[in-house]
C-alpha cells in the first residue's frame, strides 16, 4: 500500500492501539490540569457574605446584646435588595442612643449612614477565609478580583501566540513541558502572595501558560490517531476527567477551608509534567514537516512495537521516501501569516476565530455567573459541572451523527436562545433562571468540545500549533471582558445573560460558513489546508454523504 499522506501511516502501526492508550492516559491528566488551573482560581478569590465591622468596644461583651441585635442597629437595609447593605454603616453612636432610650432597640430612618470605617465582618458559616477577604477586595474595591482574573486572561493572550510559533517552531514536547512546570510553579507562588500587585503579577505568568499548556498536548494526541477514532480520543478525556475535577474543585476549596493551600493544591500535580520529557513523543508530524527522518522513523517503529505490529521493509523504504517527498514540499516555519495568504485558508481562519471567541465568552461567562444565580455557589457549580458529563457524551454522539458543522452551530444559537429568555425572567424566579441556566451551560459545553476539536482538524500540520495558537489567542482577549459582563449583574440580573445571548447567536450562524471535517484526513502543507473541503454545501451532511456514497456502490455491485 503506497504511503499518499500520513493517515495511512495508521494501517501499518494502528490507528488506536496501546501506543494511543498511552497517550490518552496523558491528555486524561491534562484535562483534569485543565479544570484545575482555569476553574480553580474562581475559588481562590470568592467573596462570601459580609458588612460593616461595628466600631471598637461594640460587641456583645460590652453591650450586653446577641451579634444579630448590634447588626441591626449598625447596619441599614439596603432597598434595592432588602437585605442588610455590604458596604454602608450608620453613623450614629449606638451606645449613647441606648443609654437615652429614646428609641429603644429600633434604628431610625432619621439615622445617618455612612461607609464602612472599621473593616468588614465575613460570614464564614459556609465560605471561608479567600484572598478577597484577607486583603478585603469588597465595595469600593470589589472591582480588584474581576481584575486580577482578566489579568490572568491577558497572559494568555500575550503567551498563546508566542508560545503556539514556539510549538511549530522547536516541537510540541518541549513547549508543553515548559508550560506546564511554570504553570504548576508560579502557581504554588501566588498562593503566598499577601497584596494586590505580587497576586495579580504572579496570576498574569500563570496566564502566560494557560491554554498553551494543554492545547499543544491536545494537538500532539489527536495526531497520533486515525481520524475514526479522534473524537473518542478528543472528547471522552474531557468528559470524563475534566468534569470530574470540576466537580471536585468546589469541595477542594470547602474541606480546606484555606484559600492558601488550596492553591497549592490545585498547582503542584502539574509540576509532575516533567516526566513527559521520558514518556511523551514529539509529533511525527511535524518531524516530518522539520525533514528529521531518523527521529520520525524512531518514533513510528516504537508505535508499532507498542501495538504489535511488523513493518516490511518495504513500508520503511516507502516512508522514507515519503518523509523526503514531503519535506521537500512543506515550509517549515509557516505560521500565521501563511494561513492568510490564501483564499480559502485565510476565510476558515477567520471563521474559526470567531466560532471560538464566540464559545469563550460565552463558556467563560456561564462559568463566572454562577455566583450570582442565587444558591449556594458549592452546589450550583457542583451541578453546572457535572451537567459536562452528559454534554460530552451527546457531543460525541453528535459530531459523529450530523458532523462538526451543525453541532456547532445549533449548540451555539440554542444557547444563546436560553440566555435571551434567561434576560426576560425575573431575578425572583431562581429555580427557572437556574434550569435555563443549566440548558445554556449544556450547549455551549457541548460547542466547546466540538470548537476545540475543528480546530486542530481544519488546520494544517505546519501551522496548526501557531495557527491554534493565534485562535486561542483570541478567545483569551474576549476572556478578559467576561469578568465585567458578570460584574454587570451588579446593575441588573439580565444583562450578562443579554449580552451572551447576542453574541452566541450571532457567533453560531457565522459558523454555518465553515467547511465539515467529519471522516476527513488531516491536512499536513499549506495547499492541504487550501484545498482540502473543497465543493461542500452550506447545508453538506457528512452522514447522508457517506449513505449516499454506500448506495451508489451497492448499485454498482
Amino acid at each position: 500500500m503506497a504511503i499518499n499522506d500520513f493517515d495511512t501511516i495508521f494501517d501499518h502501526i494502528g490507528g488506536f492501539g496501546r501506543y494511543q492508550m498511552c497517550l490518552f492516559a496523558v491528555i486524561c491528566y491534562m484535562s483534569a490540569m485543565l479544570a484545575f488551573v482555569y476553574f480553580g482560581q474562581i475559588f481562590m478569590s470568592l467573596t462570601p457574605p459580609h458588612w460593616c465591622s461595628p466600631p471598637p468596644g461594640m460587641d456583645e461583651t460590652h453591650l450586653g446584646l446577641s451579634p444579630d441585635e448590634i447588626k441591626r442597629l449598625t447596619i441599614p437595609i439596603d432597598p434595592d435588595t432588602s437585605e442588610f447593605s455590604r458596604c454602608q454603616m450608620y453613623d450614629v453612636d449606638v451606645r449613647t442612643i441606648m443609654q437615652s432610650n429614646t428609641t429603644g432597640l429600633d434604628p431610625s430612618s432619621m439615622w445617618n449612614v455612612t461607609s464602612c470605617t472599621h473593616g468588614w465582618t465575613y460570614d464564614f458559616s459556609i465560605y471561608y477565609p479567600t484572598i478577597t477577604t484577607e486583603l478585603n477586595w469588597v465595595c469600593n474595591d470589589d472591582w480588584k478580583p474581576a481584575f486580577s482574573q482578566s489579568l490572568f486572561f491577558i497572559g494568555s493572550f500575550i503567551g498563546l501566540p508566542i508560545l503556539g510559533w514556539a510549538a511549530d517552531k522547536w516541537g510540541r514536547l518541549p513547549v508543553i513541558v515548559v508550560t506546564n512546570v511554570a504553570c504548576g510553579l508560579f502557581g504554588i507562588a501566588s498562593a503566598f502572595a499577601r497584596s494586590f500587585l505580587v497576586f495579580t503579577i504572579l496570576r498574569f505568568i500563570v496566564g502566560l501558560t494557560y491554554d498553551t499548556h494543554y492545547t499543544v498536548v491536545y494537538i500532539l494526541v489527536m495526531e497520533y490517531v486515525s481520524c475514526e477514532y479522534r473524537t473518542v480520543m478528543g472528547n471522552v478525556p474531557i468528559m470524563l476527567f475534566l468534569t470530574a475535577a470540576m466537580c471536585a474543585l468546589p469541595w477542594m476549596a470547602y474541606f480546606l477551608r484555606n484559600w492558601t493551600l488550596y492553591a497549592i493544591a490545585i498547582h503542584v500535580p502539574q509540576v509532575f509534567c516533567l516526566v513527559f520529557i521520558w514518556i511523551l513523543p514529539e509529533s511525527a508530524r511535524w518531524l516530518i514537516s522539520q525533514g528529521r527522518l531518523d527521529d520520525t522513523l524512531k518514533i513510528i517503529r516504537k508505535a508499532s512495537q507498542v501495538n504489535k505490529k511488523v513493518l516490511s521493509r518495504e513500508f520503511i523504504e516507502e516512508f522514507k521516501e515519503y518523509v523526503k517527498e514531503q519535506s521537500s514540499q512543506q515550509q517549515s516555519n509557516a505560521g500565521v501569516l501563511d494561513l492568510l495568504k490564501t483564499p480559502n485558508l485565510r476565510i476558515r481562519f477567520i471563521l474559526l476565530s470567531i466560532m471560538w471567541m464566540t464559545i469563550i465568552l460565552a463558556y467563560d461567562g456561564h462559568m463566572r455567573n454562577t455566583e450570582n444565580i442565587g444558591l449556594n455557589v458549592f452546589v450550583s457549580f457542583t451541578v453546572l459541572g457535572a451537567v459536562e458529563l452528559p454534554a460530552d457524551f451527546l457531543t460525541i454522539i453528535a459530531i459523529e451523527w450530523v458532523g462538526r458543522r451543525h453541532t456547532t452551530v445549533w449548540t451555539l444559537i440554542l444557547s444563546g436562545v436560553c440566555c435571551l429568555i434567561i434576560s426576560t425572567i425575573p431575578e425572583a424566579k431562581t429555580t427557572v433562571i437556574f434550569g435555563l441556566a443549566i440548558a445554556g451551560r449544556f450547549l455551549i459545553t457541548m460547542s466547546i468540545n466540538v470548537g476545540q476539536q475543528y480546530v486542530v482538524e481544519v488546520l494544517p500540520t505546519v501551522a496548526r500549533s501557531s495557527g491554534a495558537g493565534a485562535i486561542h489567542t483570541l478567545g483569551s482577549a474576549v476572556s478578559f471582558l467576561s469578568p465585567y459582563i458578570v460584574y454587570l449583574s451588579k446593575f441588573g440580573h439580565f444583562l450578562p445573560y443579554l449580552i451572551m445571548g447576542i453574541v452566541t447567536v450571532i457567533g453560531g450562524s457565522f459558523c454555518a460558513l465553515l467547511p465539515e471535517t467529519m471522516n476527513e484526513k488531516l491536512p499536513d502543507s499549506l495547499q492541504d489546508g487550501e484545498t482540502y473541503f473543497e465543493g461542500q454545501a452550506c447545508c453538506y451532511n457528512p452522514c447522508s454523504a457517506s449513505k449516499l456514497t454506500l448506495v451508489n456502490k451497492r448499485g454498482k455491485q
